[in-house]
């Protein structure tokens, strides 16, 4: 667990040699640094640090729920303060959905010096189911923690996999269990209302200038 300049506790999960090239890996909407658990060994066994933390309101980081604390910028202005503590400046960053917004932020503030993205939010177009946040009721707690069942976990999971299937009973707990903490679900329903969801304007893409690969 790491406590950022303004407080907030994140949960940062490394691999690989502590002197290796430092690579920092950002997940997407309610998931967790699970997301790279096969990653993180592969980046390992080529000699890479890598490094992926529970974004605020997600896994085991705290989950603050102050106005405007899931925009782009509160989440690239916490994913700097990150490295800051971790004592790192510039470094290729691989994001996933919700998480590519973020990095390409911070590629704009010079803290990134190339970008991996997949399926990245602002290179497409998201669900429209997003346009539906600002009516979803304030859930207060217990019962944002009985909306999210173990089963609905699962169904995600095999939409995700496909007919193959290919998840284990662990990664759905691994997905699930931080739901059980009811301001994880009042967050990540707080993300929908505030996290930027557009795509990318052309005056944003053209201020990225590392190498970016794109890959959906």
């Amino acid at each position: 667990m790491v406590e950022l300049a303004g407080g907030t506790k994140v949960r940062v999960v490394e691999a690989g040699p502590e002197g290796g090239q430092p690579v920092l890996l950002l997940h997407g909407w309610a998931v967790s640094a699970y997301l790279w658990r096969h990653t993180l060994e592969g980046l390992a066994a080529q000699g890479y640090r890598a490094i992926a933390a529970d974004l605020p309101g997600h896994g085991m980081s705290d989950a603050p729920t102050t106005k405007g604390d899931y925009t782009v910028e509160s989440f690239a202005n916490r994913s700097e303060q990150l490295l800051d503590t971790l004592g790192l400046e510039r470094l290729p960053v691989v994001a996933q959905s919700m998480g590519g917004r973020i990095a390409t932020s911070l590629a704009v503030r010079g803290r990134a010096s190339s970008l991996a993205l997949f399926g990245p939010v602002g290179f497409g177009n998201v669900s429209p189911a997003t346009a539906f946040a600002p009516f979803l009721p304030e859930i207060f707690g217990d019962l944002a923690t009985a909306l999210v069942t173990r089963q609905m976990v699962e169904i995600v999971q095999r939409r995700v996999h496909g007919k193959l299937g290919w998840f284990s009973d662990r990664d759905v707990d691994e997905y699930w269990a931080p739901t059980q903490f009811p301001g994880i679900v009042r967050a990540q329903v707080q993300m929908l209302r505030e996290f930027t969801w557009d795509p990318h304007t052309p005056d944003e893409l053209a201020a990225i200038d590392v190498p970016t690969l794109v890959v959906f």
